[in-house]
């Protein structure tokens, strides 16, 4: 949804015109932000000192002490500057090599923020129980990792804090002397001295005021410790103050990706050195920005702290658990180095160092952490139609019948804010939606479903009972004072917000999407368990706030003020929001949650969009990158609106963006109320009937999807996948952000995301045969890298296999994916040079949790070359051989093949089996058991060939093989 600026009276704020919606000068940039300022200065004091600057703060060695299990070591820390003040040290070292670095203050004024880790976490980290803590005069240190050759170290004076592996430096804690944690002080506190100087006659006393000793590293002047402007905003700061600054070194890795959410690319480029791409630091601060650029570190609307180094000899990555809003800086020193400075304006030091050295162990580590993507609903993998608004139950009507007239598939439609009465959300508006509960029953009659529109901000009138029940409860934020409620606009006009941190809340919250009438007030019977909700605003969204959101004096559950958990504050709404539409039912149902704030974390509970962008070739390319970087921020069920939020893309940039949705994660199109309708059936031919292709492309390949979902919901790694997670030695790929692989099915797409484009050029990064999707043509790749030009007329994505894959597809067209749950599959089998594929299936009801009690099905696919001139290509059961990596959350200790799922589709069949690069006709082709099997065969390029040129097809005929079943096919 935008967001605009109020100026006036609710009635006129929602009519404003778009000349007047926010713009860049409506948010801070580091020179507008006093603990940003502060945190540059300082590294600019330590950048011109050079090698005469040293860090203040040092370690006390006689304060030094070793948990009886070894795995936590504590010590008091002291600073220089303020000798009084007391910080604490402590590392704890987890049982899969990952170190917390934790600081904080010691008996100050008042308590630092220390709960971010707490939201984050999925649960409390298994800490080491091998840890042997060797104390010296200078240091502290411990050896780990399954080789012994990972040292954590810590270096007394001036503190500073080193991950190593192999003798090398992997990550550095401070090692350019930029930490500062602002101590919490009086506002009447001089920060200077004075002296009393007199004559040798004790006449003529006056004040001195001597030179400010910590001027050096804190700067001159208070520089907005205790009040800060913005535009006609003023934060009271009353805690004062409390910034935290730490430089975090990668002196062996020279690329560093992740800290979405921005519109950028996906290899970070620089903020500061020598000829830096941006002149501020990357932003985290969750904000509703308004026609965002499409090149910028500006913030958005979510923010995940993790970052990942990477080099071609490994992978490390860092989790700064803070949820105040942050501002980092990166630059590159030399080519294989990578320095960063983060500056927090509140919160304990709280740092994961994860040690990989693969990308594969760097995601499942942080998966350790803050968990998985939970296995979605198979039918939210399907085609979402949205915009807003449709204004009608007629109107939704309409559109699904012209779906269905046109033969599109779509899984579900939504609903944004004007289904609700004067914006009460949950309450319809009757004079254009009379029969919710009906028309939602029409959808759902084709297997589809709704989604409606939630937002955060509730209208502050005595006649919504959602509002009422909330301040009669008193779980509403509340303003500066601590007392009332704050008041904000928004959509409803003057409206509050539900503290999600306040346990009060949440029991509350859930009741009141329940269908049927409850004892304790409002619950949602206007709907049904086929709607599922869109968490919007979340930020939060305000339009008359700072920089359009909260004050940050305002005040939460615990006393916390709002700057301590801002970026954390939207995730908690959609976690509650999804824990309601779970528990709804009797049976419990996995729900549909899509968010727009998020979280470290967030992944657990919902998906997320790239929010409002624009319908331009720029924003379709840099959505491609944001949805890679959420993937290694762990929020990977992401995808961008198709289209464009803002805007009337032509017919081509559709078509485009399209060949863009079907492989993203999530997929929906959206538009502004302001747009034309531009639902694909409205489209002239040719246009129509390419989108048409394009939406049963994506249907037939929901099981290789719906597969990828479950592995990344079982080990972390990303639904989509960028080159150097694919290829972590090859560093022709490091800055690859526009092409990638989906899941580990050996699909390699290049969208194309410029006008009037014929041909894309695209890269093969090993010595391996890729064979087009679509035309069996065989490309050659090479052990150094090769790119290679292919057709993309408009009516053509570049989509490839690679070889040595197999994938399972569903070729019928259908309405909707649940119509598809009993319909026979296609493998697709890609041979490597070495005449081998692999691939695997994974299916469950997709609805329930029946999936955690083993209720599912999970095969393997392999071909092989058993002798020379024979192929056998088999299926075997994954489950059996497996039970504890099945599925997520749960380690089954046993498997059924004939549990109740694998039952109701026992009947399911492979209907076709193709077989790409073979070397030569088959003199016959046969079922393991004998049976001869009805086949085609057009010669071509064999997968062992060095030429290029279309490959060799084998098509065998309904081989009447079962899903569920283990059968082999020989080809000789």
């Amino acid at each position: 949804m935008r967001s605009v600026a109020l100026f006036g009276a609710i009635a006129a704020l929602l009519v404003l015109p778009d000349v007047l919606a926010v713009k860049s000068h409506d948010f801070k940039t580091c020179s507008q932000s006093g603990f940003c300022r502060r945190g540059r200065a300082l590294a600019a004091r330590a950048q011109e000192a050079q090698s005469s600057w040293e860090s203040p703060y040092w370690v006390e060695p006689s304060s030094i002490s070793v948990s009886p299990e070894n795995s936590t070591i504590k010590a008091s820390v002291k600073s220089s500057l303020y000798p009084e003040i007391k910080f604490s040290l402590e590392l704890r070292i987890h049982d899969d090599g990952v170190v917390r670095v934790l600081l904080d203050e010691v008996d100050g004024l008042r308590k630092r923020y220390d709960e971010a880790a707490s939201w984050a976490l999925v649960s409390e980290p298994q800490l080491s129980k091998s840890i042997r803590w060797a104390v010296g005069k200078k240091e502290f240190r411990a050896a780990f990792g399954k080789k012994n050759d990972i040292e954590i170290i810590v270096k007394y004076e001036p503190l500073c804090v080193r991950l190593r592996r192999g003798g090398e430096d992997q990550i550095v804690l401070n090692g350019r002397g930029l930490l500062h944690m602002e101590h919490f002080r009086s506002q009447t506190s001089k920060e200077t001295v004075e002296e009393v100087a007199s004559d040798e006659n004790g006449e003529g006393q006056e004040v001195l005021q001597t030179e400010n000793v910590r001027a050096w590293f804190e700067g001159q002047s208070e520089d907005a410790y205790w009040e800060e402007k913005f535009s006609t905003w003023t934060d009271s700061k009353p805690k004062g103050p409390e910034s935290l600054s730490l430089d975090i070194s990668f002196p062996n890795h020279g690329t560093v990706y992740g800290i979405p959410q921005h519109a950028t690319n996906l290899s970070l480029p620089s903020t500061t050195g020598d000829s830096p791409s941006y002149s501020d630091p990357f932003r985290l601060y969750n904000t509703d920005v308004f026609e965002y650029l499409a090149s910028s570190p500006m913030s958005l609307y979510g923010s995940i702290p993790v970052m990942h180094a990477h080099s071609a000899e490994n992978t490390v990555g860092v989790f700064n658990a803070v949820g105040s809003e942050t501002w980092i800086d990166i630059s590159y020193p030399t080519k294989k180095s990578t320095h960063t400075h983060w500056i927090s304006e509140s919160g304990i030091m709280d740092v994961f160092l994860l040690p990989g050295p693969t990308p594969e162990e760097i995601f499942a580590q942080y998966a350790r952490l803050t968990g998985t993507t939970a296995l979605p609903a198979h039918w939210s993998l399907g085609y979402h139609q949205c915009r807003w608004n449709y204004v009608s139950s007629d109107d939704v009507r309409t559109v699904q019948k012209r779906f269905d007239e046109e033969d599109m598939p779509v899984d579900v439609f939504w609903l944004d804010i004007e289904y609700a009465q004067d914006h009460k959300y949950f309450i319809w508006d009757h004079k254009t939606f009379p029969d919710p509960v009906e028309m939602t029953n029409d959808v759902a009659a084709a297997g589809r479903k709704m989604v409606v529109i939630v937002d955060p901000h509730l209208k502050r009138t005595s006649d919504y009972p959602v509002y009422q029940e909330a301040s009669d409860l008193d779980i509403l934020v509340k303003p500066k004072s601590g007392e009332g409620e704050y008041e904000g606009w928004c959509w409803s006009g003057s409206s509050s917000w539900i503290d999600h941190f306040d346990p009060a809340s949440w029991d509350w919250w859930i009741s009141k999407f329940t269908t049927t009438k409850i004892d304790t007030g409002f619950s949602w019977t206007e709907s049904t368990e086929d709607v599922h909700i869109w968490n919007d605003m979340n930020e939060p969204s305000i339009f008359n706030g700072p920089e359009i959101t909260m004050p940050k004096d305002s005040i939460h559950y615990g006393g916390w003020e709002h700057r301590d958990v801002h970026n954390i504050n939207g995730m908690l709404f959609h976690n509650n929001t999804a824990q309601a539409v779970r528990v709804r039912s009797d049976i419990p149902k996995r729900p549909f949650v899509l968010t727009r704030s998020f979280y470290a974390g967030s992944q657990r509970v919902g998906a997320m969009w790239t929010g409002d962008n624009l319908g331009t070739w720029d924003h379709m390319a840099v959505g491609i990158k944001m949805v890679l970087a959420n993937g290694i921020a762990g929020m990977a069920f992401a995808g961008s609106d198709v289209g464009g939020f803002f805007g009337n893309p032509e017919p081509e940039m559709l078509v485009r963006w399209y060949q863009v949705g079907i492989f993203s994660p999530f997929f929906r199109a959206h538009a502004h109320i302001d747009t034309k309708r531009r639902e694909p059936f409205l489209l002239e031919e040719p246009y129509k009937s390419i989108i048409r292709d394009i939406l049963r492309l994506r249907y037939s390949m929901l099981p290789i999807w719906y597969t990828a979902f479950r592995e990344n919901s079982v080990t972390g790694m990303p639904i989509v996948r960028p080159h150097y997670v694919m290829f972590p030695q090859d560093t022709a790929g490091f800055n690859i952000d526009d092409q990638f692989f989906v899941g580990s099915s050996g699909i390699l797409v290049k969208p194309v995301t410029e006008k009037e484009k014929t041909e894309a050029t695209v890269y093969l990064p090993e010595d391996q045969v890729y064979y087009d999707y679509f035309t069996q043509h065989a490309y050659r790749g090479s052990s150094k890298g090769k790119h290679v030009a292919v057709a993309a007329e408009l009516h053509q994505v570049p989509v490839f296999i690679r070889g040595g894959s197999i994938l399972p597809t569903r070729e019928r067209p259908r309405r909707s994916s649940p119509l598809m749950k009993l319909d026979p599959f296609t493998l697709r089998v890609a041979l490597s040079k070495a005449g081998t594929a692999r691939g695997e299936l994974y299916l469950d009801d997709g609805i329930t949790y029946s999936h955690q009690q083993g209720e599912l099905v999970w095969r393997e696919f392999v071909a092989e070359q058993p002798q020379k001139k024979m192929t056998r290509i088999s299926s075997k059961d994954l489950a059996s051989q497996n039970p504890a990596k099945a599925v997520d959350g749960v380690a089954l200790t046993a498997y059924d093949p004939k549990n109740a799922f694998a039952k109701e589709i026992e009947e399911v069949r492979v209907e076709k089996i193709v077989v790409l690069g073979l070397n030569s006709k088959p003199s016959a082709v046969k079922l393991e058991s004998g049976a001869d099997l009805k086949w085609e065969f057009v010669p071509g390029v064999a997968a062992s060939d060095k030429k290029e040129g279309t490959a060799s097809v084998l098509s065998i005929k309904d081989p009447k093989v079962l899903v569920t079943a283990d059968w082999a096919i020989v080809i000789s």
